[in-house]
């Protein structure tokens, strides 16, 4: 009976993982689209934004119209995960390169696991040095 529970917990474990790391690559692709409403589905009430040194705490709303503003004057064309931390249930972080019309961007954001939901809790864009 304890092999089977144990069994148990670890698939749960396991599927936990790697559900997590499909949230960083779905928001990878998300960023590559511009989909704004995607990405806004896995905000936290609170989304610390830093977009190009503007730095500030803004509601899941707020934080959603000005990323779609900097998307939509930034349009974005393709999108590379260069740098994955997930190894950690409960917390992941990701860099990714953002190829716009504008040039290229340095995104990283980090997503915290609350009540078994992903939610995306920091997003950082900064100008590529490349």
């Amino acid at each position: 009976m304890k092999n089977y529970i144990l069994t148990i917990v670890l698939i749960l474990a396991t599927g936990l993982s790697s559900f997590a790391g499909d949230v960083i690559a779905e928001i990878s692709s998300q960023f590559s689209q511009g989909n704004t409403k995607e990405i806004a589905k896995y905000f936290s009430s609170t989304v610390n934004l830093s977009i190009l040194n503007d730095n500030n705490i803004y509601s899941k709303v707020q934080a959603e119209i000005i990323l779609g503003s900097f998307l939509k004057m930034n349009q974005p064309r393709s999108s590379k995960i260069i740098h994955r931390l997930d190894s950690n249930t409960n917390y992941q972080h990701a860099v990714i390169e953002l190829n716009t019309s504008e040039g290229d961007f340095r995104v990283s954001y980090s997503i915290r696991v609350n009540n078994n939901q992903a939610q995306l809790v920091e997003i950082r864009i900064e100008k590529s040095t490349n």
